[in-house]
């Protein structure tokens, strides 16, 4: 992997390193009122999953998601994702439903369930509209009234942003984290100062050497992840093969045929026969 990739604002230790980093979480606070538009604006944040350090990186499949807390006890996500994953509302829905139902422990009552939402910023197209950014709830089918506020997951996906709409000041971060270089972003560091800030960090970031290691961890550890996965998948594929082979053994079905079907070759198929 070349270096500008490595250094992508959309890499998730890069990510994590701009908008998780306690230590100058007026960002996150400001990415988040700017996804979470609300009469009563975030103004603290507790980062709950901050940790950024080799071992941990370095563990396969890890996610290097953020997850933090407001002031009123509403509990959010934040990941970026940069490999396509058709799955990705399942996934999306599935985080948020644990993170949701950790709230209650043994004793606790429904009614102290706090609002809980998933941001996904994408790298990828998942839904086919031109839209670039999505809120969504559950709602009566036909009346278009909502359940329920405590349930928000929202995608992102920043390829399909055109243009900066200053009305809407999430796309002064789309903008950011598609690319901290445009001309756009350039003009957007002059009256938006927590813009401005991100584009510090990432120029500090991108060029240190502990930065370089963690990604050198954390690419092995994907790929290893990666890996593994493809040797499961690839057992089971074979494992669902000889199966399939020896039930139309049974059948009495001849070897060049079950050998068509299957993809085994004949010594395959006589050795599980």
């Amino acid at each position: 992997m070349n270096n500008s990739i490595r250094a992508a604002a959309t890499g998730d230790i890069m990510f994590k390193i701009i908008l998780g980093d306690p230590r100058h979480s007026r960002l996150l606070i400001h990415f988040l009122n700017c996804a979470i538009k609300s009469e009563s604006p975030i103004t603290s944040v507790e980062i709950v999953n901050s940790e950024l350090s080799p071992d941990y990186v370095g563990q396969k499949g890890v996610r290097l998601d953020i997850t933090a807390k407001t002031e009123n006890g509403e509990l959010i996500n934040v990941e970026m994702q940069r490999e396509i994953e058709h799955h990705m509302a399942a996934r999306a829905l599935f985080y948020w439903s644990r993170m949701f139902s950790q709230q209650i422990v043994k004793g606790g009552q429904y009614h102290q369930l706090k609002r809980t939402i998933s941001i996904g910023i994408l790298d990828f197209n998942l839904f086919r509209d031109d839209r670039c950014w999505r809120k969504c709830r559950i709602i009566d089918s036909e009346t278009k009234e909502e359940m329920t506020e405590l349930l928000e997951i929202q995608f992102i996906e920043l390829n399909k942003l055109h243009e900066i709409d200053k009305s809407s000041p999430i796309t002064f971060w789309i903008e950011f984290f598609k690319n901290p270089y445009s001309e756009s972003v350039s003009s957007l560091c002059e009256f938006v100062p927590e813009i401005n800030e991100a584009v510090k960090i990432y120029e500090k970031a991108k060029t240190d050497p502990k930065l370089q290691a963690l990604v050198e961890s954390r690419e092995k550890a994907m790929l290893d992840y990666t890996n593994d996965i493809a040797c499961a998948e690839e057992k089971g594929e074979l494992k669902g093969k000889r199966e399939t082979a020896r039930a139309m053994l049974a059948d009495g079905v001849p070897l060049d045929t079950v050998s068509t079907y299957t993809g085994l070759s004949i010594d395959e198929i006589k050795a599980i026969s």
